[in-house]
């Protein structure tokens, strides 16, 4: 116990990177799990609209888990001082689908899924 305490705090970007890659992990498992669950839906589409939001809320939330991993990360590199700050802007960019909808809804007062 003594020895993981001593490698969590001479090594903690290590560990900060193994939550992240499994973070990652799962979200690409999730999304691969909602893309191909709702393959066969497209070949049998029946009249009901609603059938596949099931696999399209896993694809989506395992697209943000990615996102999410990704743009953690580089924030940490960023403070760590290993990358340049401009992988920074990259990370913002990549992660509009996420703080978008949040301005927007902090700008207007309302959330984005109200029409």
């Amino acid at each position: 116990m003594e020895q993981l305490i001593i490698d969590l705090t001479a090594h903690p970007l290590r560990y900060i990177e193994y939550f992240l890659a499994t973070l990652g992990a799962v979200g690409a498992l999730l999304f691969i799990a909602g893309a191909v669950g709702g393959i066969p839906f497209f070949f049998n589409y029946s009249a009901d609209q609603q059938h596949m939001n099931h696999a399209r809320t896993r694809a989506v939330w395992g697209i943000y888990l990615c996102m999410l991993a990704l743009g953690l990360w580089e924030i940490v590199r960023v403070i760590i001082g290993r990358a340049p700050p401009s992988y920074l802007f990259l990370a913002c960019v990549l992660l509009a689908p996420l703080w978008l909808p949040w301005l927007y809804s902090l700008i207007t007062g309302k959330s984005s899924n109200e029409h």
